[in-house]
């Protein structure tokens, strides 16, 4: 809860454009169709998903699951339909998101750094 708290501070010092900003370049830099952050603990932070807060809830289960099977920090599933991403951005918080294109593992890394400092972590 302390990591949601620090970051929600964090954002309120953020204008409307940097924060839509950021939210384009998810969309267009890396091709997200939909995205979300959320807590290890299950908490949304933000997102773009339908019924984003409830999968919020699901995303460190599915995390766990994949971990168990191979342990890495990030992931890309690939379904019928699209792509998923699952990334560790730091111990404190994941990101999952529907691509329409696969990274590399280098647009990861920048992502995850970017994501760092978007939201103050």
């Amino acid at each position: 809860m302390e990591v949601l708290r620090r970051i929600r501070k964090f954002l309120k010092t953020r204008t409307a454009e940097e924060i839509k900003s950021f939210e384009d370049a998810l969309v267009k830099g890396y091709g997200f169709k939909k995205y979300l952050y959320a807590t290890s603990e299950g908490l949304p932070v933000m997102g773009n998903f339908e019924g984003y807060e409830e999968l919020s809830a699901k995303a460190p289960e599915l995390f766990k699951a994949l971990s168990e099977l191979e342990p890495a920090k990030k992931y890309t599933i690939l379904g019928e339909k699209g792509g998923y991403l699952l990334v560790k951005v730091t111990p404190d918080v994941l990101l999952l998101a529907e691509t329409s294109k696969k990274l590399s593992a280098t647009e990861i890394e920048e992502l995850i750094e970017r994501t760092k400092k978007e939201l103050g972590l």
